[in-house]
């Protein structure tokens, strides 16, 4: 990903992309956020020319079974706008309506109030097929790295295959060269360390210290597995769904030719072999009697700083944090956006501009970990020794707690976007994704007398002067809806268009 838009967006430079065949490939970031639509098409890539060849599909949404309680329920995090009434977020006018009318005291209401992704997914629809839509996708990482691979080496990349054996340093604690083993060194003016949780060159070579996130997130471990589909047309949803477990939680990501799967737990709570025995049992033994997995370690944090010297750590080399909001290649991408600002003018940097570059990448960290956070802090489930844990002794770090402050005198919208983040960090900013979250979690504003009296927050006299507009949007809504049954299936929709007929 760096290499192909540091080639595509940075003229007049020269990148080598080192890469070992000796090292495996994690492969295992297989699902998205809307702004990897932004990277795929700032390539100068159609979707036609690259989904087919990564065996790639639309996502809608992401989707959460029991975070909250045992049969509760699903929470939606769709990906497309929330609808607006006269300036307003419908959000707004749902909390009127379940403060006021008793057909919406059930806060799951909200979904279907606020959008109509929910319904699409459960018919296993795609927000490709309706008009104003927003997605992400779902990919086969391995064919996504070898396809920006060769664009990368299209556009003049350099690639080299080789084992790194050495790093040797400059006199001012900067690097010089990396050695390999089949080859001269290779010397270099700014080296990005993409080799994982190893961190070879921040983590290693220049000894960057590792903040670790565990008392936020307690999930370090995780059990991955392929499946091949039984019944592409009901199996291939457009979002991705996230399962809570005893000690953790399943993903499950349908990419065109299979089912990417896997279970994300802690180690404190479960050992490998009681994770995989509940994981096999939640996928159906005879469905995977003879379906290998192999179990990954995750190292959840992040490097104290990104930038040092002449050496950036981006992807896991720099920090993870667990992939619940698939938030991998988000960072990924936000970062050599920021790299790319910085060279792409001067071909150069200072140490403004690395100081700028760490405090943004902290930032965008903590905001991520703050917004996973409240998936599992806010839960009120006690039924295992994990969910008792997660519920009494997950840490709330002081920016997390001014927000759910907030949370409880009124929803986060638009009007606090900007006093608590920047606008570049997509749903994970103080705003819809929050809503979404918050809602399923049973976070909502409480129903103080005073905001009545005072008529604030879903008792302002906007909201209840315009609900006839919010009920006419409603009324689309519902005739939305009726006409979902007749759309094609997410995986007819991608059989029939980008696949060109290609059974999965």
């Amino acid at each position: 990903m760096t290499a192909a838009h540091l080639a595509t967006h940075v003229k007049d430079i020269q990148i080598s992309l080192i890469e070992s065949s000796d090292v495996p490939v994690i492969g295992v970031g297989e699902s998205t956020v809307p702004p990897m639509v932004d990277y795929m098409a700032g390539l100068g890539v159609s979707e036609e020319e690259w989904m087919p060849k990564c065996n790639a599909t639309y996502k809608s949404s992401i989707c959460f079974s029991e975070f909250h309680a045992k049969g509760d329920p699903l929470i939606w995090y769709p990906f497309m706008p929330m609808g607006m009434v006269e300036g307003r977020p419908t959000s707004r006018y749902w909390m009127h309506k379940y403060r006021t009318d008793k057909a919406y005291a059930d806060r799951f209401s909200f979904y279907d109030y606020c959008t109509i992704v929910p319904e699409l997914c459960r018919q296993g629809k795609t927000v490709k097929n309706v008009f104003n839509n927003g997605y992400a996708y779902h990919v086969d990482a391995g064919l996504l790295g070898q396809y920006l691979k060769e664009l990368s080496k299209s556009r003049g990349v350099e690639h080299v295959v080789d084992t790194i054996t050495d790093v040797k340093m400059r006199e001012d604690g900067g690097i010089k060269a990396v050695a390999r083993q089949n080859g001269p060194d290779l010397e270099g003016d700014l080296f990005i360390d993409c080799s994982g949780f190893r961190s070879m060159l921040l983590g290693q070579a220049l000894n960057e210290p590792f903040d670790s996130y565990s008392d936020y997130l307690f999930n370090d471990t995780a059990i991955a597995a392929r499946l091949p589909y039984t019944n592409p047309d009901k199996e291939m949803i457009s979002y991705t769904m996230c399962s809570a477990q005893s000690s953790g939680w399943v993903w499950q990501v349908p990419i065109y030719n299979r089912l990417g799967t896997g279970y994300v737990y802690s180690s404190a709570h479960k050992s490998a072999d009681e994770a995989e025995t509940e994981f096999r049992q939640f996928l159906g033994e005879d469905r995977v009697k003879d379906i290998s997995m192999r179990q990954l370690k995750m190292r959840v944090g992040k490097q104290r700083r990104s930038w040092v010297k002449n050496c950036i750590a981006i992807g896991l080399s720099g920090g993870f944090v667990e992939p619940l909001e698939s938030t991998g290649l988000f960072i990924v991408q936000g970062a050599v956006d920021v790299i790319t600002q910085i060279l792409k003018t001067k071909h150069d940097y200072t140490i403004a501009d690395t100081t700028a570059f760490n405090a943004s990448v902290d930032r965008l960290y903590e905001i991520i970990r703050d917004f996973l956070v409240c998936h599992y802090a806010l839960t009120s489930r006690e039924d295992s020794p994990y969910w008792k844990d997660v519920k009494y002794t997950t840490k709330i770090s002081d920016s997390l707690a001014d927000k759910l402050q907030l949370a409880r005198t009124r929803f986060p919208d638009l009007e606090y976007l900007h006093m608590f983040d920047n606008a570049g960090l997509a749903g994970f900013s103080f705003n819809d994704g929050w809503q979404y979250i918050l809602t399923g979690m049973n976070y909502l504003p409480f129903d103080y007398q005073q905001v009545r009296d005072r008529q604030t927050g879903p008792f302002e006299p906007h909201i209840k002067r315009n609900m006839p507009m919010a009920d006419k949007l409603q009324a689309q809504y519902a005739q939305q809806r009726k006409q979902i049954p007749s759309l094609p299936s997410h995986y007819q929709f991608l059989k029939n268009g980008l696949y060109k007929g290609r059974e999965a």
